[in-house]
């Protein structure tokens, strides 16, 4: 009888030492799937952001046109301005960055959307990667014939990323004392 209750007692003790082990292959199977994906879905979750800026970009683009063939006074509203992540600048005629009538977009991406170093153009807007990894990804749209200032100041202001969207208001102030660039502002 002492025999029987033994091996009972041994396959009790047998069974919770598999059971231990198989949930720590099954625990590690995890981990090491979770490594794996991890940077994958942060890849693509960075080029899913970099291809909906790309198209907010374009019509921001749209819009400023549009403000600039009408009259003076003439405005578009942009009610969805999503900056999920990333930096959202715009620089005026008299900045003290390099970049003057420019709005530009900067992400530091797991994505890696072009060669380093390269620029190439989608319509108006010029995308840069730069960088080693993390690369950061530049989306600039420069402008020749039109004045821009943000809040009625001509000079560099950052909008950073936020949850909720923001609404931009494009309002054209008319020409500039040449009469040869129209004054556009931007507002939030």
């Amino acid at each position: 009888m002492k025999f029987k209750l033994r091996k009972i007692e041994n396959k009790k003790a047998q069974v919770w030492v598999e059971t231990v082990i198989y949930t720590l292959i099954g625990l590690t199977i995890i981990a090491l799937l979770l490594g794996y994906a991890k940077p994958k879905i942060d890849s693509m979750k960075d080029k899913f952001i970099i291809d909906q800026t790309i198209d907010l970009m374009n019509k921001v683009d749209l819009k400023i046109t549009e403000t600039k063939l009408g009259a003076e006074g003439n405005k578009r509203i942009i009610p969805e301005l999503k900056i999920s992540k990333g930096k959202l600048s715009v620089y005026g005629a008299y900045s003290l960055s390099n970049l003057n009538d420019a709005i530009v977009w900067s992400l530091d991406s797991k994505y890696k959307y072009s060669e380093p170093g390269a620029e190439i153009s989608v319509g108006n807007l010029k995308v840069k990667t730069t960088g080693t990894g993390p690369w950061t990804v530049t989306l600039n749209l420069t402008y020749s014939d039109v004045n821009l200032s943000y809040n009625g100041k001509d000079e560099a202001y950052d909008i950073n990323s936020a949850p909720t969207p923001y609404s931009l208001t494009i309002e054209n102030l008319g020409t500039s004392s040449g009469g040869l660039k129209k004054n556009i502002d931007l507002r939030i």
